[in-house]
């Protein structure tokens, strides 16, 4: 293997050839722009990349340049992107190319910090340990919401409610504030009542929508205190009575997040993570690398900036297309790319280097002309500031697609229905001639894919007239799914039998009729699927409800709803491979009931009092704050994130689902559509732009036609061979098709070759095929512990939680084991001087592992994570004192890390770990495991904690080059530290061996997860009965069926 550093020279020609190979290409190469993104030297660089230009291959390219040309340490490169599935697929790329050129055993590229900007903020504040972030539980959009309608008291304020607490902006007489809700009345939803106002989830979906604008634009809310208009003063009253109550209760959302990072860079532990820590081996960072910065907000962009400020020089590379900003309605401004080297030269004195990457490799001539056209000539588009100043039009990257028509339309009928028909044949034919290959190459793109006549309906429903697949996950239709129908109406029908509860509650509001109709719709259920056995099951809990009066029924929600799927239907529904569709839904059902819960809380049911059902108090809660939220959101499929695009079937799909990806067929719709003005995206950035930090351009119809026009320059420009607009005849407007010259274009532009009126005008004119289908498939990840001790201990519970996403209940197993690793490594952090009171070098003493003790327990009870017992907590706070006084000082004085995160990238998958400690000094390296309990008498037991101990010491060897010395396995519970440390050494026979193992049962899980076969398991395969007595699905276990609950 050649030294590094190499010359760019040497860099690039080895790239290019790797690259020549792998596409089959020998006179591959980079262009003149590609290049000069690639290989530029320091400071801030500004990339525009159209579509099809190799943007995500020029970042991968510049980031290999800086591993391998600049010597910079993998672990000084910050590099974020939009989604999750994206910064995995740049991972990927970057260690593929590196094995490649013949480096990937030289550079670590697992050190690299790829993720959204969300996701890396969490990981960086709790990986160095930042006090305020300790413990706190980062909310989803479900949490969030669920969350807000709780605890929020501004959702109070717009719903015309009783006010907690003192405000300084607010009238404490509701009659004095009863029509404020009117001032917002740009953000309420078609359903919000004229007189009577939004209701309390309608109030939250405001709320949600006013505090993230306020925070992603940076609106001061100083300022905002002192408005006009006392809506806006009790909005900055309320964010800020918002902010202390996430924090209060160890909670925090997204653009909270974000905040709160932006405070952890002035900090000590932000200050070690910019400047790196050399007694941990972490090095300084040194740049910063951003793809998709066209969605970046306002918040984003001053945590990129104050972040520069304290890296010693501004090294940032931005890469986006202003053309393809999407995001506006969730905070994005186009302007921070637009204005990108203006504002960084503002803030930071220097040049920007400017790059346009504009050869489109993705589609033909065609298109490309089109699309040109389209973005160019419209007037909306030529204001100055609309587009990045000095941008240029396309180019064609492909050979031989001169001569070649792409664009066309299929323009019938008054109707879907005509164009519907027309276009889902010609997907008929072109699959039946071979003119693709999958009916994956084809994707139908709209506003938006509900199933309704409006929208997406009578086109799906052509297709699958014609037994043609569709994938579909965002039409909106999960709550309308039977199961979901059925199981909802179990629970309902379980916990209040004969809707006492609601009655007697005065439930009151729309959410009624829904639960109502999810009451009725058992019965009918019940009927349709023949389901006897739980019709009797709810029958018996009514039973013991009425048995039962003020006491425990000895379960919970989630305890309630697996008893309920035990049964058939649903029992078939998970378990065949029919339709994993079916479990999946009921995983997110499962998911949405844990995120009620941990609001909530997840106290055991009782029965009530003075009705018929279980207690009030607790059914208020299900029936306005679950039920209303299912209600009041319309939920997507869940999908699988390893197989978001499944061959065989057509994609139907929003524009902003189908950014960032192409496909060989097109068709696109809704081409009448009008700008979505209502909503309040352009309003809130109106009234907000005096007290934030946005500059928008132009009014509000102005902006809003822009973004149409970015939308449908995003839907045209995803078509790699064919380019087919869909809709009814004379539907097109000026804002879809655009100018030539200054002129509208018409549908007449279509005339002749390029209008469908029958697969055949299409069939007919052209020859060949798109080709063959390439699916990329994005590595798996699994861990020892996560992934194959858990397979190995029951299949069928792994499919459950691992596959199909259930959400598991028993979470008082996970109290212990937290509270002692959060509380150790607190220990640990107070000798390292880290924590606020604590002095380097200073032993914790029993009282200072007592309070950390007490912070950490409370946290988890915040997020209801409670112990089995006071005795089980207070034992745990015991073992800790004892490993505290017993090990510490010779321990603590040798850590380098903890929670240490590991991955090694395998030809199949990625390996991944977390090692408890790390440990070194002159005597060598080792690493520590904890357990929070005894030693095991078994064998096998002991046999996958040291299996767990090698896969961690081959991710040692894999980032640092050679196994650690020793590890240690030590059990908390254990009274003598002989009996406590259980030590190993590591050799590559004894490590490969064992890797050997692990992999064999990856391919296990896999063939598993192919065939669906997780649940077929005999009693043969049952683990040991204290697993099977604390899991969630033993009451249809196969493996156990004394647990089954039929008679």
């Amino acid at each position: 293997m050649d030294d590094l550093p190499l010359n760019e020279s040497e860099f690039v020609r080895r790239l290019e050839e790797a690259n020549q190979e792998r596409f089959d290409d020998p006179d591959w190469s980079f262009n003149d722009p590609q290049q000069r993104a690639i290989l530029h030297d320091e400071g801030p660089l500004h990339v525009t990349a159209g579509p099809g230009s190799g943007k995500t291959e020029v970042l991968v390219s510049r980031t290999l340049k800086l591993l391998l040309v600049d010597s910079v340490p993998p672990g000084s490169i910050l590099l974020t992107t939009f989604t999750e599935k994206a910064a995995q697929s740049l991972e990927e790329r970057i260690v593929d190319r590196l094995d490649a050129i013949g480096f990937g055993d030289a550079v670590d590229a697992n050190e690299i910090r790829v993720g959204t900007l969300h996701s890396l903020c969490n990981d960086i504040m709790q990986e160095y340990r930042y006090q305020d972030y300790a413990n706190v539980e980062l909310l989803d959009e479900d949490g969030q919401q669920l969350f807000m309608y709780r605890h929020c008291d501004f959702v109070d304020y717009i719903s015309g409610s009783d006010l907690n607490g003192q405000w300084d902006t607010v009238p404490e007489a509701i009659d004095a504030r009863d029509e404020d809700w009117r001032f917002f009345e740009e953000l309420h939803g078609w359903q919000v009542h004229d007189q009577h106002g939004p209701n309390k989830w309608q109030a939250t979906e405001i709320t949600s929508k006013l505090f993230n604008r306020v925070s992603q634009y940076r609106a001061s809310t100083n300022r905002l205190r002192r408005h006009k208009d006392r809506p806006w003063r009790a909005c900055a009253e309320g964010l800020e009575k918002y902010r202390e109550t996430l924090r209060e209760q160890q909670r925090c959302d997204f653009a909270r997040l974000l905040e709160r990072f932006i405070e952890f860079i002035d900090t000590e532990a932000g200050q070690r993570f910019i400047h790196g820590e050399s007694g941990r081996e972490r090095p300084a960072l040194q740049h910063v690398l951003v793809d998709e910065y066209q969605d970046t907000n306002p918040l984003q962009q001053e945590l990129y900036f104050q972040v520069l400020e304290e890296m010693n020089r501004p090294n940032i590379t931005v890469v986006g297309d202003d053309d393809q900003a999407l995001y506006r309605f969730r905070g994005g401004t186009v302007e921070c790319l637009i204005q990108f080297p203006k504002r960084l030269r503002e803030r930071f004195g220097t040049f920007v280097e400017s790059v346009q990457l504009r050869t489109n490799y993705r589609s033909t001539k065609d298109i490309i002309s089109w699309c040109n056209r389209y973005i160019d000539n419209h007037p909306a588009m030529q204001v100055d500031g609309a587009r990045a100043p000095g941008k240029q039009p396309m180019e064609v990257g492909r050979d031989g697609t001169e001569n070649i028509e792409s664009v066309r339309a299929i323009l019938e009928g008054n109707s879907d229905a005509e164009p519907a028909a027309i276009a889902a044949e010609l997907v008929d034919r072109m699959h039946d001639t071979g003119y693709i290959d999958d009916y994956s190459q084809v994707a139908y793109l709209f506003k938006s894919t509900k199933e309704t006549d409006r929208w997406a309906g009578q086109f799906v429903t052509a297709l699958r007239e014609r037994g043609i697949p569709v994938h579909n996950p965002r039409n909106k239709a999960f709550l309308d799914q039977p199961e979901v129908e059925f199981a909802l109406g179990a629970i309902i029908r379980a916990l209040d039998p004969e809707l006492d509860a609601l009655q007697k509650r005065g439930i009151q509001g729309r959410v009624t009729g829904q639960i109502q109709d999810w009451y009725d719709g058992f019965d009918e259920y019940v009927d349709q699927h023949d389901a006897t056995a739980l019709d009797r099951y709810v029958d018996q809990i009514g039973t013991e409800l009425r048995a039962t009066e003020d006491e425990s029924l000895g379960l919970n929600l989630l305890d309630l709803f697996y008893r309920i799927l035990s049964f058939d239907p649903f029992l078939t529904w998970v378990e065949s491979d029919d339709a994993p569709a079916r479990g999946r839904r009921l995983g997110q059902l499962s998911k949405l009931f844990d995120a009620f819960a941990s609001v909530s809380g997840r106290s055991t049911l009782t029965a009530s009092s003075w009705a018929n059902s279980v207690s009030t108090k607790f059914l208020a809660d299900f029936y306005y704050l679950f039920c209303g939220y299912l209600h009041a959101t319309d939920f997507d499929e869940p999908q699988d994130p390893h197989d978001q695009l499944p061959s065989g079937f057509v994609q139907v799909m929003t524009v902003h689902q189908a950014k960032g990806l192409e496909f060989p067929v097109v068709f696109t719709s809704d081409l009448d559509s009008e700008p979505w003005t209502f909503g309040g995206t352009y309003w809130i950035e109106e009234e907000l732009a005096p007290y934030a930090d946005i500059s928008p351009l132009g009014g509000e119809d102005e902006r809003s036609v822009r973004d149409e026009i970015r939308r449908f320059y995003v839907a045209y420009s995803r078509a790699q061979e064919d380019l087919l607009l869909l809709d009814q005849a004379d539907t097109p407007t000026q804002l879809t098709l655009g100018y030539d010259d200054g002129t509208a274009l018409t549908t007449d532009w279509f005339d002749g070759s390029r209008r469908i009126n029958t697969p055949d005008d299409f069939l007919d004119h052209t020859t060949g095929s798109v080709g063959e289908l390439h699916d990329v498939d994005l590595k798996r990840r699994y861990s020892i512990t996560g992934d194959v001790l858990a397979y190995r201990r029951c299949k069928r519970q792994y499919g459950y939680y691992t596959d199909l996403d259930f959400a598991p209940n028993h979470v008082t197993q996970l109290f212990f084991g937290r509270v002692v690793h959060e509380t150790l490594d607190r220990a640990h952090r107070h000798y390292a001087g880290e924590l606020d009171g604590s002095t380097e070098g200073t032993m914790p003493t029993d009282d200072d592992i007592e309070r950390y003790f007490r912070e950490v327990a409370e946290a988890l009870k915040t997020r209801n994570i409670y112990p089995m017992s006071e005795d089980a907590e207070q034992t745990a706070l015991q073992y800790i004192q004892r490993f505290n006084r017993r090990e510490g000082d010779r321990l603590y004085p040798r850590v380098i890390d903890t929670e240490r995160r590991l991955q090694s990238n395998r030809e199949e998958f990625v390996l991944e770990g977390v090692v408890d400690v790390l440990v070194g000094d002159d005597d060598g390296r080792e690493i520590w495991d904890y357990k929070a309990g005894r030693r095991p008498d078994s064998g096998h037991e002991l046999t996958d904690y040291s299996a767990q101990l090698k896969t961690y010491a081959e991710l040692y060897r894999y980032a640092r080059g050679s196994y650690p010395d020793r590890g240690v396995i030590y059990f908390l519970g254990e009274e003598t530290r002989t009996d406590a440390m259980f030590e190993l050494t590591f050799d590559d026979d004894t490590v490969q061996d064992s890797l050997a193992d692990f992999e064999r049962t990856v391919q296990q899980i896999q063939t598993d997860r192919e065939a669906g076969n997780w649940f077929d398991i005999t009693p043969a395969d049952a683990p040991s009965e204290g697993t099977c007595a604390e899991c969630d699905i033993r009451w249809s276990c196969p493996a156990r069926p004394e647990y089954s609950l039929e008679d």
